[in-house]
């Protein structure tokens, strides 16, 4: 059948209404589609990427919270240990190798008035620590002494130091820091050092490296645990030995020569030797932290996952002087407490599972201790001395003080 269009312009309307897209409509159409198509897509790669995110951050945000808790629950079941925070900062602040439960004591002594001295000249702290023999029994070497100078004993003042008229007074003095020397510039501290309530167990927590992934390294968070000994057998404890499950050293050499005190140091080093190595003590070391973890040599035990980077461990320890021993010093009458600051990241193993990047978690808690009261402690001394002994305490510590 064929149509036939009386009026030409009617025909050509017909043809135009009965054509095809235009190549530049279809272009615009496959644009369109292709540009949904591809958010579209963007839109599943980001779910997906956001539901592993999510997967490893929650995770993390748990692990975090745990070992916070366990942090927390050391804190809560123990003392904040002053007397290693004066030996790690103050005592040894210029070692190149320091070593942890020595000098124990030291700290204490700074709180100490030494009393008077028998030839009548001023007595100083540390130099006049002990009591002054006035008779000694003949012939003169011997060291039995018949007649002690009273006068000479020592007494504590609650203040830090000990003289309220020293130049630079109290404000200049805590655990941390003693007069321009120590961990001065600010009060966070890379470690935690803890004692139990009976004074007798040190728990040390750190960070521990336990990879070399890359240049930072993976870090875990790493505790020690140290035992008191009493050496000298006075009652009190004078040095801390790590308990029989950490690889601490055995050196005897070693530990002879950090060792000052005068019960080790007067028998000479090949009987001081011999004493160290028969009461079987070994001393951990703080460069430590720093070796990968090895089961067979590491002496910190990581107590994090590790599947997690921690990045960062701080403790702000309040306040910085023993508020006990310090009971003259107004300021200072807080109960301690210790503020956790951790930084997780995913380690290095860990984050190569999953794409994107991700961002650290960071959390903090202030925590007070649980121990009331003060820990005894006070430093090994010779009770019966002479004007003329030097006290071993002046050559540990630092020239100044």
């Amino acid at each position: 059948m064929t149509y036939h269009y009386k009026n030409p312009e009617t025909r050509r309307k017909s043809v135009h209404a009965h054509r095809a897209f235009t190549l530049i409509e279809a272009l615009i159409a496959v644009s369109i589609f292709t540009v949904a198509a591809l958010i579209g897509t963007r839109i599943l790669i980001d779910v997906v990427q956001s539901e592993k995110i999510d997967a490893a951050q929650n995770p993390l945000y748990q692990d975090a919270r745990l070992i916070l808790q366990t942090i927390a629950n050391e804190v809560q079941s123990g003392a904040i240990d002053y007397e290693e925070y004066y030996n790690m900062n103050v005592i040894q602040a210029d070692s190149l190798s320091r070593f942890y439960g020595i000098n124990y004591g030291v700290y204490a002594s700074r709180f100490y008035d030494p009393g008077r001295r028998l030839d009548g000249n001023q007595a100083t702290n540390p130099d006049d620590l002990g009591i002054e023999c006035s008779v000694f029994e003949d012939p003169p070497t011997n060291s039995k002494c018949e007649i002690y100078f009273t006068h000479s004993s020592d007494t504590t003042t609650g203040q830090h130091p000990y003289d309220a008229s020293t130049a630079i007074g109290q404000a200049e003095a805590n655990a941390i820091c003693d007069h321009g020397i120590g961990h001065c510039l600010d009060t966070e501290m890379d470690e935690l050092y803890l004692l139990d309530s009976s004074g007798a167990r040190k728990t040390i927590i750190a960070r521990k490296k336990i990879a070399e992934e890359d240049a930072d390294g993976d870090w875990a968070v790493g505790l020690m645990r140290l035992e008191g000994r009493d050496l000298d057998q006075n009652g009190v404890v004078d040095i801390f030995s790590c308990k029989s499950e950490f690889e601490c050293s055995y050196d005897p050499t070693v530990i002879f020569n950090m060792i000052k005190y005068p019960f080790v140091q007067d028998q000479g080093a090949t009987d001081g030797q011999s004493y160290i190595a028969d009461n079987e003590i070994r001393l951990a070391e703080q460069g430590n932290l720093d070796d990968i973890f090895d089961i067979n040599t590491s002496q910190f035990l990581p107590i994090s996952p590790l599947g997690v980077d921690v990045k960062e461990l701080k403790f702000i320890i309040s306040p910085l002087e023993d508020p006990y021993k310090a009971f003259a010093e107004r300021d200072l009458q807080v109960h301690p407490a210790v503020t956790i600051i951790l930084k997780l990241g995913l380690a290095e193993s860990t984050s190569s599972d999953y794409p994107g990047r991700f961002a650290d978690v960071t959390v903090q808690d202030t925590v007070s201790v649980g121990v009331l009261g003060e820990i005894q402690s006070y430093p090994p001394v010779t009770d019966l001395l002479r004007t003329t002994d030097t006290s071993w305490i002046k050559t540990v510590l630092p020239g100044g003080l």
